[in-house]
């Protein structure tokens, strides 16, 4: 079954089924100890350490490139627990500066520089790493595994495909998890979560903190697509429960008392935790798009503003090109602009809807319908993207297509939150 038709059915049957009563999953007391700014973080603790001591031996010995891909190391750490941006920079910059000291190159050096450019969104400059990790023979099955994954960013399906086939180690967490990316691609959003269940239980069977981290919080996110709210929350406690510095999982939370409970008192509160422990430009879209619901225009153009003023940095290089896309209705030529930048970096049907929105905009109905049909339409189950369609489609008066992803969307109200809902329904 589709993702969208599963969806769907869940959908439906969670709207006849629930009273009112039965619409709050979640409970404060579960995640109130995790919102406290003042718990230790032992692996931050740990990143600043390392940093500090590897950086006092490269700087007695300069010419010692691993120390300062130990240093690039800690500072990708230190990114991923506080969000400061200039952590992420300086990795890549060093991960760079290491290939360049090495005479012989290395598979692994190249393949956390790609990691990191991945992170960065710079998906062609991480291909270009792979493709010559790779060649260099050095644990070619991790290479492959990242190759599928800047496939995937890429537009490159086929290619991706071709990779899941020829990986032998079909038991292997980072198959599965990856087979499980590629179900929910293709629309099989149930066959993604099978996958991603046994993953659970191999990473429970290698008694792995970090692989539990990974898929309890993933998990939870496909739950949470299928209208499984009750599990998506139990999974995001149950990844706070190994780290109780875990924002993605008190974000996700968050996202649950606001989106499926309307409790956006309660999701602010969340939110303004989180956000002592971590920095990210997107927190002010999630405060905006509460404010909007609640009425508040003045507050969600306050915040709106204060996203792109952060976003617009040169730090955040095209880390949110497609965010600015949607966002700059009075700029339509600088929309274009960097439509065409998004899909140039990262050629996807998701891309592809942002520039067929941003053609429309200035006024060139005829070639975003084209790419409308030929780029998006068929080709992407995402349904932020799918709303930005039919809106395509309504404004060129193809009523048939916008029922069509009309009906397709009914389902994705969790996932799209209250504000896109009402979008959806006035299509």
């Amino acid at each position: 079954m589709k993702r969208l038709q599963i969806i769907i059915l869940m959908g439906v049957l969670a709207f006849s089924c629930k009273t009112p009563d039965k619409d709050t999953v979640t409970n404060s007391s579960d995640y109130n100890k995790y919102l406290t700014s003042n718990l230790e973080n032992e692996k931050l603790a740990f990143a600043e350490g390392e940093l500090k001591f590897w950086s006092d031996k490269f700087e007695k010995a300069p010419n010692q490139s691993t120390y300062l891909s130990k240093m690039a190391a800690a500072n990708n750490e230190i990114f991923a627990l506080t969000g400061q941006i200039k952590n992420l920079n300086t990795a890549a910059k060093q991960l760079t500066k290491v290939n360049e000291m090495r005479s012989t190159k290395s598979a692994s050096v190249l393949r956390s520089l790609a990691k990191t450019k991945i992170t960065q969104h710079q998906f062609q400059e991480a291909n270009q790493a792979l493709i010559l990790a790779d060649s260099l023979g050095e644990n070619k099955s991790a290479t492959q595994k990242m190759i599928f994954d800047v496939s995937m960013e890429l537009g490159e399906y086929q290619k991706a495909g071709s990779i899941l086939k020829k990986l032998s180690e079909k038991e292997d967490f980072d198959y599965l998890i990856r087979l499980a990316k590629w179900r929910d691609y293709n629309g099989d959003t149930e066959g993604a979560i099978e996958q991603l269940k046994l993953a659970t239980i191999k990473a429970e069977e290698l008694d792995s903190d970090e692989l539990r981290l990974w898929i309890y919080s993933n998990i939870a996110d496909f739950y949470g697509h299928v209208g499984s709210i009750d599990k998506s929350y139990a999974h995001y406690l149950k990844a706070l429960e190994i780290d109780p510095n875990y924002v993605y999982a008190l974000k996700g939370i968050a996202w649950i008392t606001f989106s499926h409970e309307k409790n956006t008192k309660e999701a602010e509160r969340i939110i303004a935790a989180i956000e002592k422990k971590h920095e990210a430009p997107d927190y002010n879209l999630l405060k905006a798009e509460i404010a909007k619901y609640e009425g508040d225009l003045a507050k969600e153009k306050e915040l709106k503003e204060t996203f792109l003023s952060l976003v617009s940095s040169s730090s955040y290089g095209d880390m949110y090109n497609a965010y600015l896309v949607t966002m700059l209705e009075n700029e339509p030529e600088k929309a274009l602009e960097l439509a065409k930048k998004e899909v140039a970096n990262r050629p996807t049907p998701q891309s592809y809807q942002l520039l067929s929105s941003a053609y429309y905009q200035n006024g060139n109905k005829s070639e975003a319908l084209l790419i409308a049909d030929n780029k998006v339409k068929g080709k992407t189950y995402e349904p932020k993207s799918l709303i930005h369609l039919a809106q395509v489609y309504k404004a060129s008066g193809n009523e048939e297509n916008v029922t069509d992803l009309k009906n397709e969307l009914k389902g994705s109200y969790f996932e799209v939150g209250p504000n896109m809902t009402t979008v959806i329904k006035n299509l």
